[in-house]
């Protein structure tokens, strides 16, 4: 694999993931957030970038595309799952049960915390 298709493969899982996460989340600058009692620093439209290029990089070394075209397909599709892509990868490939059920808990936590803020986030005004 060249340094080309790697930084192809990058930008084009960075840019698909900072586009679908701006239209979820709508946040492009860094912000603190608080869930519950705790706070987390969403990193906006960077964290996204990085988030989505790192989750293309994962895919374009795992399945070895042979031509730029297959990298920007494996590039945008890793970059519209992100983080569950990365996640989902590190699952399959630990051996360690306790390590996979603490990552497999961790996942499902922050998936349930998506899912309510969104339910939160969606209630009309009265």
């Amino acid at each position: 694999m060249t340094t080309i298709t790697l930084i192809v493969a990058f930008v084009v899982g960075g840019l698909v993931n900072a586009v679908v996460s701006a239209r979820i989340d709508g946040a492009l600058f860094p912000y603190i957030k608080k869930v519950g009692k705790k706070r987390y620093l969403n990193l906006g439209i960077m964290g996204d970038l990085l988030i989505g290029g790192f989750a293309a990089l994962a895919a374009t070394a795992l399945l070895e595309p042979t031509t730029l075209i297959k990298v920007v397909g494996t590039s945008v599709l890793a970059g519209f799952n992100g983080l569950s892509f990365l996640a989902k990868n590190a699952l399959a490939r630990s051996s360690d049960p306790e390590e996979t059920d603490e990552v497999d808990k961790m996942y499902k936590a922050f998936i349930e915390d998506s899912s309510n803020e969104q339910k939160v986030n969606s209630k009309p005004l009265k």
